[in-house]
């Protein structure tokens, strides 16, 4: 029986660390993303947000740890920190440091983890995974998105989960047709109407909507059928 291998979403700008080759020596299946939140994902359920010493120090010292944490926290229901090596960072006080990660603990209830290096911070990631995927049966969502502030937004991230529609043509379909359920009623010169939106994309979108695809239920009937 072949060994279940656990699936790892990494953010592209993640790709300079290294840490995916060590990733894949444990044996994962690394999946490059442009991750809108946080660095890698290993659950629908587990983001972390990998930092090395320094770049915890230089968020830390400009606030935007705490708007990075905030979204964590309100994306997934178990978001870890990870920190990675720990140097001597002259002209910080380690009670603004101290004083952050109490903040992120208690105020947002995330706990940070830390590591000595990138292999160490791999083998806690594929660790990680490896629980949610394998001892605990979560799957990784196959589709990232931030969760919407309100109805105009969820709106805006349902329409840019279809192939070929980013955010920028997700608002202007959006604009043009007002709901999502009108954007899959539309025809292809309606869409075609859209810029930036042109025939093969109009044409994938319609095929998108369109097509039915057998299951494999039906598919596995029809087989005992014949």
């Amino acid at each position: 029986m072949d060994e279940i291998k656990v699936v790892i979403k990494i953010d592209k700008r993640e790709l300079r660390s290294g840490i995916k080759d060590y990733l894949i020596n444990c044996g994962c299946i690394v999946e490059e993303e442009q991750l809108s939140i946080a660095d890698y994902i290993v659950s629908d359920r587990v983001a972390i947000e990998r930092k090395t010493y320094s770049d915890m120090v230089s968020s830390i010292m400009d606030g935007r740890i705490f708007a990075q944490i905030k979204e964590l926290a309100n994306n997934f229901e178990k978001p870890i920190v990870l920190i990675e090596g720990f140097e001597c960072f002259i002209g910080f006080n380690e009670n603004a440091l101290f004083g952050a990660l109490s903040a992120i603990a208690i105020d947002f209830g995330v706990p940070t983890v830390w590591t000595k290096n990138k292999m160490e911070s791999a083998k806690f990631i594929y660790q990680a995974a490896k629980r949610e995927q394998i001892e605990t049966k979560r799957s990784v969502p196959i589709c990232v998105k931030k969760k919407g502030k309100n109805l105009r937004e969820e709106q805006e991230i349902l329409v840019a989960g279809l192939p070929s529609v980013n955010s920028v043509l997700s608002k202007r379909l959006l604009d043009k047709f007002g709901t999502p359920k009108k954007i899959f009623n539309a025809t292809k010169e309606e869409l075609m109407e859209i810029d930036g939106l042109g025939e093969k994309k109009a044409e994938r979108f319609i095929n998108l909507v369109d097509t039915e695809v057998c299951r494999e239920d039906k598919k596995d009937k029809k087989e005992t059928k014949d």
